[in-house]
């Protein structure tokens, strides 16, 4: 079970698309084998599949629930339904602690942002590859030559926004490798 804001919507509606987001590193994975992110993602989203009752609908907390201050309703425009659960359990200690402690900096920053209306679904495990295909400083594979990685899927980009600006910036040296080939 895996999530992800993308929305048809005009984000006009009464609910908010977003994702809150924490970064998982090398040293929190077991294994230092290039799968070792691939087998990450796979555990925790088998845990959100099971704590969604195992029926594809993804698990979702009131947000004052999750911080351990008080209750709410659950409220959502997800298809299929969402599942009540204690999202504690479907994500690594590490990034229910790293939630924890950034949600009450939003709230001082966005008055309003922590609230009994606020629904947490998750879990969104695919922000980024969990893999790098290596690329030279001239941006071609190391082990392919001819391919030029880039991107999210290849492990260099955590969003719309890096996805475009890396794609742009191997666009310019693979022009730049054609015009110096042309002046030959």
């Amino acid at each position: 079970m895996v999530v992800n804001g993308m929305s048809a919507y005009r984000r006009d509606g009464e609910f908010s698309n977003s994702a809150l987001v924490v970064a998982v590193r090398p040293e929190d994975l077991e294994g230092d084998d290039s799968l070792a992110g691939v087998r990450f993602q796979q555990h925790w989203e088998r845990t959100a599949f099971v704590a969604g009752g195992r029926s594809y609908r993804p698990p979702a907390e009131n947000l004052l629930s999750f911080l351990g201050r008080g209750e709410g309703g659950i409220r959502s425009t997800c298809r299929p339904q969402v599942c009540e659960a204690d999202l504690a359990q479907t994500l690594p200690p590490f990034v229910g602690e790293g939630l924890r402690r950034a949600l009450p900096q939003f709230e001082r920053r966005m008055r309003g942002f922590v609230t009994a209306e606020a629904t947490l679904i998750g879990i969104e495990s695919r922000t980024s590859a969990p893999l790098r295909i290596l690329r030279g400083d001239d941006g071609e594979s190391i082990s392919h030559p001819g391919l030029y990685p880039m991107g999210e899927g290849a492990g260099y980009a955590g969003g719309i926004m890096s996805a475009a600006l890396d794609g742009l910036k191997m666009a310019e040296k693979i022009v730049s490798q054609i015009n110096d080939r042309s002046r030959c």
